[in-house]
């Protein structure tokens, strides 16, 4: 009986102190979202979408004015320009991309991107830093797992200045494109003019995808791509996975506003890579 009053009167205090809360939603929508690439002996990719509001519902009528397939795209590299072309793609999103198929990518040239799209024009520049090359890759397993695989990506690192590094990977017959690597943005502190090991998992969220996910299998042959960067571009990069890191906590703090190397009130990046490549498979 003093149990069942207990539990009476701490139910009565529970539901007392209840409190309903209207959140107020920031309507910030419809903001153009870029993610453009320039790469040493490439030509440019550039992806294009726009925000939408958290509580948007998601249907195909929504889904599909995400898309900002409507732009016009100019890549400058000193006198010469080109206005990338439209490329469909039915096997990923976004379905549309715009690519160029004149200027390649050369390490230490500078580039400057304008989208112009309903009437306002966003810009934004980059530079191609020199690769690094990738001296060796090897994998391993953990012991109660065989077939659960890391990758070791060797290299060294130059001495000369500060260098910034994203990793990516794409697993041959499985990948349609490059992924990048789960929190591989790093940059060179700590090892300056040495050799350094980097351990890769493979692209992951911990919010989507389960933990198997983030191993290389028995039979994958994985393409390695190891890319140089700006300091601003490595900079975007981090802040990009610090919220995946943090969207995996339901108690983590969240920047509502991240960082944007564009004019004119655009998010996403517009980032110069020097690369270089690797290749192995998983025995």
């Amino acid at each position: 009986m003093r149990i069942l009053i207990l539990l009476f009167y701490t139910s009565i205090l529970a539901f007392s102190c209840s409190k309903e809360i209207e959140i107020k939603e920031d309507q910030k929508g419809d903001q153009l979202v870029v993610e453009g690439y320039i790469e040493n002996d490439k030509y440019a990719k550039v992806y294009l979408t726009k925000s939408t509001n958290y509580f948007t519902k998601i249907d195909t009528t929504n889904f599909m004015k995400l898309l900002a397939n409507t732009a016009k795209v100019t890549v400058y590299s000193g006198d010469q320009f080109e206005i990338l072309t439209l490329v469909k793609d039915k096997k990923k999103f976004p379905l549309f991309y715009y690519e160029g198929s004149e200027i390649k990518g050369e390490i230490g040239k500078e580039y400057r991107i304008k989208v112009e799209l309903e009437g306002k024009t966003y810009e934004s520049t980059t530079s191609i830093t020199k690769p690094v090359e990738i001296k060796l890759l090897t994998y391993f397993s953990k012991a109660n797992n065989a077939n659960n695989n890391f990758l070791n990506l060797s290299f060294k690192d130059p001495g000369e200045e500060q260098n910034y590094y994203k990793i990516y990977t794409k697993r041959i017959g499985k990948d349609l494109d490059f992924k990048p690597c789960y929190l591989s943005t790093f940059n060179d502190f700590g090892f300056n003019g040495k050799v350094f090991d980097f351990e890769i998992l493979s692209s992951y969220s911990p919010v989507v995808d389960s933990d198997s996910e983030r191993f290389f299998l028995k039979g994958d042959s994985v393409i390695v791509k190891l890319c140089t960067m700006e300091k601003k571009n490595h900079e975007y990069w981090k802040n990009i996975e610090a919220q995946i890191a943090i969207s995996a906590n339901p108690f983590g703090l969240s920047n509502n506003n991240p960082i944007s190397l564009f004019s004119n009130n655009a998010l996403g990046v517009w980032c110069g890579m020097g690369t270089s490549y690797g290749i192995i498979k998983v025995k």
